[in-house]
């Protein structure tokens, strides 16, 4: 009868590299056009693609740190880099960081309690759960993302971004950016999580 040998390899370097990498390639994205795409007035970001893979691979802690990279890269692009950041900078830059931030650490964090729990209930549900918590990366962050924004911004965002309603504006946001962030984290976040998860229970 063979028996599996046990890995000499700690958990937390295995963590904390694969951590390292996604989180160097949240900020190699955050300076290429991939990163952030123009539509409009808004950019779709597939930045949530490598926070995604984080949070379900390797949970919530890790998820949790890239939630943070992600959130302060996109501060920082309201420095010059991004028009509709940097107006909203200049009105209020506190509200700013928090719009920025607050949103992408719980997509960083919540959708890896949401893998754990559906994937618990036997190894059929973990292959629902990659998925499911991919997609909800993607409507973590544009809902709150927007909700923030209407929060310290609705009374002047229509008037600063040249639009006529902020329904029209987060519509359109949610609409498109939204969609396409989902089915990104969905299909190629699907397909990166699932042998990662095999090679992580290997070294672990």
């Amino acid at each position: 009868m063979s028996t599996r040998r046990k890995s000499t390899i700690n958990p937390m370097v295995v963590e904390m590299t694969m951590t390292a990498l996604l989180a160097a390639l949240i900020i190699l994205m955050t300076f290429t056009p991939i990163g952030y795409i123009p539509i409009g007035p808004v950019k779709m970001t597939l930045i949530t693609l490598p926070v995604a893979v984080g949070s379900i691979v390797l949970g919530k802690r890790s998820g949790l740190i890239l939630g943070a990279v992600f959130g302060l890269t996109s501060f920082y692009t309201c420095f010059g880099m991004d028009a509709l950041g940097n107006i909203l900078l200049g009105v209020n830059p506190f509200f700013t960081f928090l719009m920025c931030v607050v949103p992408r650490l719980l997509c960083g964090f919540l959708p890896a309690l949401i893998y754990d729990a559906i994937s618990k209930k036997g190894t059929k549900r973990t292959m629902l759960a990659i998925p499911v918590a991919g997609a909800s990366v993607a409507i973590i962050n544009t809902v709150l993302f927007l909700g923030s924004m209407w929060l310290f911004f609705a009374e002047n965002i229509t008037e600063l971004v040249g639009v006529q309603s902020i329904f029209a504006l987060f519509a359109a946001f949610a609409g498109t950016n939204g969609l396409i962030e989902i089915a990104v984290n969905i299909v190629v976040g699907t397909a990166i999580c699932k042998p990662l998860t095999l090679v992580k229970k290997k070294l672990v």
